[in-house]
C-alpha cells in the first residue's frame, strides 16, 4: 500500500459517485472514501483497497473485501490493472449504471418507467421517493372526465443526484491527527450511514471565505434577543439559544414520505426526526462539526456578518472575542440590568451601535477537519484580522468606561 503522501493535504471525490457508493451501505461508502484518499493528483487512480480500508476504517478484511467487490460490481470503481498491486479508477457519477439508488429503489423506479403496477410491499419506498422529489404524482382526467393519479419520474432530479461535482475533503478525515482515532472509523462505529452521507453533503456546501462554515440558510441555530440597556451610541442586547433550523433541500435526501405532527400542529416528514437531526447530533457528538456563533447586522437572509461570537465552538480567537464582547457589554449597563438578562435567560451580551436595530445572533455549523486549500487559508487570515480588530474596539470600550469611573 502506498505511504501516507499529502498527509496534511486534501483530496477530491465526485459528489455524484459518492451518492452511488453510499447506495451499497455504510461499508461501501467508507471503502469508497478510503480508496479516494489514495488517489494521486488526478483524484482518479488509486492502489488503495482492502489493506487501506482495514487499516484506516477498522473494517475487517472479509468485510473490506466485500465492500470493494460491491463497488466494482456496481461500476463505482473499475479495475484497470490486475496482479499483486492492482490499480482502480474512479468512475464519474453519471456513468455509474445503478445510480444513487438501492436495489429496491431502483426496482420501483424501473417499474414506474415501464408502466408496471407497484406491489403493496414497495409502497413505503414509493412514498419516500416521492418525498425526495424523484417520483412525481399528479391528478389527471380521462376522456370521460374521471379523475385518476398519474405517476411519473423527475428525470432532471434523478440526473442531478449523480451529476459529477468535486467535493474537497481533508486527508485528516481518513488519516486522523496524531493519537486520534480516524474520523472515518468513528463514523463506522456509530453504524450511521445517514451521518456519513450528511457529513459529505455539508462538505459539499461549506465555503469558509463567504460563510464561515456551512451557509446559514441551510443550517443554523436561532437565538432570541432582549434589549438589556443602552449607553451613549450603544445598545446592549442579550441573546438566548432557541432551536435548530435546517433547510428542506439539505434534509430532503433523508425524507421517508411519512408525515408526523409537530408540537405547533404543523405536519412534516418523519425523516427530520428519524434521520436528519439524529445524524446532525451524531456528527456534533463525534466532534466532526461544531456550532459557531455569528453576530449579524439583521435577521434577513442577506444580512452581513458583523463578527464571530464563539459560544459553543469556533477558533480560540472567536471564543475570546465573544468573551470580550460580553465583558464590554457589562460595563455599559447596570448590575440590575445584567441580573435581569440572566434571570430571563438571555445570558450572552453584546454592545451594538444603535443604528443596527435588527442585530441578530445565530450559530452556523463548521466542519472540524478542513481541507488545507487556498480558500481555507484566506478565510483563516480574514478571521484573524477581523477578530483582532473587534477585540481592540471592545477593549477600548472597557478601558474608556474604567477611566470614566476612576475620574468620577
Amino acid at each position: 500500500m502506498p505511504g501516507d503522501r499529502r498527509a496534511g493535504g486534501f483530496f477530491a471525490i465526485d459528489h455524484g459517485a459518492f451518492r452511488c457508493a453510499a447506495a451499497g451501505g455504510l461499508n461501501s461508502a467508507i471503502a469508497h472514501l478510503v480508496m479516494a484518499r489514495g488517489t494521486g493528483p488526478d483524484n482518479r487512480e488509486t492502489q488503495w483497497s482492502v489493506n487501506a480500508i482495514e487499516r484506516y476504517a477498522g473494517i475487517s478484511r472479509p468485510n473490506a473485501k466485500k465492500a470493494v467487490e460491491d463497488l466494482l460490481n456496481r461500476g463505482v470503481w473499475k479495475k484497470t490493472r490486475d496482479g499483486k498491486h492492482p490499480i482502480y479508477e474512479a468512475v464519474p457519477g453519471d456513468q455509474i449504471p445503478g445510480g444513487p439508488f438501492t436495489v429496491t429503489e431502483k426496482a420501483v423506479i424501473d417499474a414506474i418507467r415501464n408502466g408496471n403496477k407497484l406491489s403493496y410491499e414497495t409502497r413505503a419506498v414509493f412514498e419516500a421517493l416521492k418525498a425526495r422529489g424523484i417520483v412525481t404524482e399528479c391528478e389527471k382526467r380521462r376522456a370521460n372526465n374521471q379523475r385518476y393519479q398519474s405517476v411519473g419520474l423527475d428525470d432532471a432530479a434523478i440526473a442531478a443526484l449523480s451529476a459529477p461535482s468535486p467535493v474537497w475533503l481533508p486527508n485528516a478525515l481518513i488519516d486522523a491527527a496524531a493519537n486520534e482515532v480516524p474520523p472515518i472509523e468513528l463514523i463506522r462505529q456509530t453504524r450511521s450511514l445517514t451521518a456519513l452521507r450528511l457529513l459529505i453533503e455539508l462538505y459539499a456546501v461549506q465555503f469558509l471565505p463567504n460563510y464561515g462554515g456551512v451557509p446559514r440558510e441551510m443550517l443554523q441555530v436561532k437565538f432570541e434577543r432582549l434589549r438589556v440597556g443602552e449607553c451613549g451610541s450603544f445598545v446592549v442586547w442579550g441573546f438566548k439559544r432557541e432551536n435548530i433550523i435546517g433547510d428542506r433541500e439539505l434534509a430532503r435526501p433523508f425524507f421517508t414520505g411519512e408525515l408526523v405532527a409537530r408540537e405547533d400542529g404543523h405536519r412534516w416528514d418523519s425523516g427530520w426526526d428519524s434521520y436528519f437531526f439524529p445524524a446532525l447530533d451524531t456528527l456534533e457528538t463525534l466532534g466532526l462539526i461544531e456550532p459557531v456563533g455569528m453576530l449579524l447586522e439583521g435577521n434577513d437572509p442577506d444580512a452581513e456578518i458583523i463578527h464571530p461570537y464563539g459560544l459553543n465552538g469556533g477558533e480560540p480567537e472567536e471564543r475570546e472575542l465573544a468573551r470580550i464582547a460580553h465583558e464590554a457589554a457589562t460595563t455599559l449597563v447596570t448590575g440590575a440590568q445584567i441580573r435581569r438578562s440572566q434571570v430571563t435567560e438571555y445570558p450572552h451580551l453584546a454592545p451594538v451601535q444603535r443604528h443596527i436595530a435588527n442585530v441578530t445572533l445565530v450559530e452556523i455549523y463548521r466542519l472540524k477537519y478542513r481541507p488545507h486549500t487556498m480558500a481555507t487559508a484566506a478565510w483563516y487570515a480574514q478571521m484573524k484580522q477581523n477578530t483582532g480588530e473587534w477585540m481592540a474596539r471592545y477593549r477600548k470600550i472597557i478601558s474608556d468606561r474604567a477611566n470614566r469611573q476612576s475620574a468620577a
